[in-house]
């Protein structure tokens, strides 16, 4: 049979603002794909908040790879209030029976997390190096080389041999 690695998206397709309404799929023994009924009561709000929570994470995710310009405070706002969702919709499911189907979610949720950490992470090393080579710049501009370690180094002449 062939590998099914990537399933589309519904959200693709649907209006913003719109709730996805998808039948679940769930494999069976890495091939079988069977339609299960949408979960009920808390579980049916944790899987929403999780789908919310990874369509934020795909978004800011592909706008930093694709080194594009996005409000990121607002993204980051929008993430903190799912995981506290996520969060509030875990202790209500606390008497439910959790399923294998919610672990798999929760372990790509967790792939997708680790991948924005890494994408954000770039970012930032990239933000640190910026913020030194212009820092650097800066102080070598502002600088006559009175003070600089590296004119006494070089054999300068000192303070003291200009005064005698």
């Amino acid at each position: 049979m062939s590998d099914l690695s990537e399933t589309p998206k519904p959200a693709d397709a649907q209006p913003s603002g719109l709730p996805v309404v998808a039948p679940q799929l769930v494999t069976l023994q890495g091939e079988l794909l069977i339609e299960t009924a949408p979960p009920a009561g808390a579980s049916r709000a944790m899987w929403s908040v999780l789908e919310r929570l990874e369509q934020a994470l795909d978004h800011e995710t592909a706008e930093l790879m694709a080194l594009r310009s996005a409000d990121f405070n607002r993204l980051n706002e929008i993430k903190s209030r799912l995981l506290l969702d996520a969060s509030r919709a875990m202790r209500a499911m606390r008497d439910e029976v959790s399923d294998g189907r919610l672990i798999a979610r929760l372990s790509t949720l967790r792939l997708k997390l680790e991948h924005n950490r890494l994408a954000i992470g770039m970012h930032l090393d990239a933000v640190r190096e910026i913020a030194s080579a212009m820092t650097n710049t800066l102080i070598d501009a502002e600088s006559d080389g009175t003070y600089s370690a590296t004119s006494r180094i070089a054999g300068a002449p000192s303070a003291k041999a200009h005064a005698s």
